[in-house]
């Protein structure tokens, strides 16, 4: 079985042949290792995007209609999932605190008064939006969830969400940005 060529292999295992799928991930699987590393230059973490990414195709063998793009649909799915391991890697090392939260006791400097400041605007205007749009902003900002579970979550198609997600990005920044931005406030003046 090892002579044959993966599209063979992939035909078999579209089929139901398990071990043809065995043998396809096998010969694949020290190219998506090492794709992954690239990405993540984490061996561990690339390890689990190669499972996510073999795991993701075995459940969608019956939607690829041409066998010979298997790799690149396995490198689609690296990056993919190679993405949304970096993205929650970033978000958390971002740390959004509740205002109300903010130490009272603690000594006042101009940082953690310009934070307060930051936070409050940012709250003051989140709390303006529609309360579906506030659980938006909240489950992509706060709790990390992918548009694509919030799109699942809420019943709603990906479209719809990625469109009201980028709508609502605009709405904040403009009204953030005034207060936090420099160059913000610079536009109003030179238009004026």
């Amino acid at each position: 079985m090892n002579d044959k060529s993966y599209i063979e292999l992939f035909q078999r295992a579209k089929s139901g042949d398990l071990r043809a799928w065995t043998v396809l991930q096998n010969r694949f699987s020290r190219f998506a290792i090492k794709f992954a590393s690239k990405i993540i230059n984490d061996e561990d973490l690339s390890q689990d995007i190669v499972q996510e990414s073999f795991w993701d195709l075995y459940r969608n063998l019956e939607k690829i209609t041409t066998p010979a793009a298997f790799p690149t649909l396995l490198k689609r799915n690296l990056i993919k999932y190679g993405d949304r391991i970096l993205r929650k890697k970033e978000n958390q090392n971002l740390v959004f605190v509740d205002p109300n939260q903010i130490d009272q006791n603690a000594k006042e400097s101009d940082s953690s008064y310009l934070e307060k400041e930051c936070f409050d605007t940012i709250l003051k205007n989140v709390n303006q939006l529609d309360p579906a749009d506030q659980k938006l902003i909240e489950l992509y900002y706060y709790k990390n969830y992918s548009l694509s579970e919030i799109s699942i979550s809420e019943g709603k198609t990906l479209s719809f969400i990625k469109k009201r997600h980028i709508y609502l990005k605009k709405i904040l920044k403009s009204r953030i940005g005034e207060t936090f931005r420099p160059e913000a406030c610079a536009t109003y003046l030179m238009a004026a």
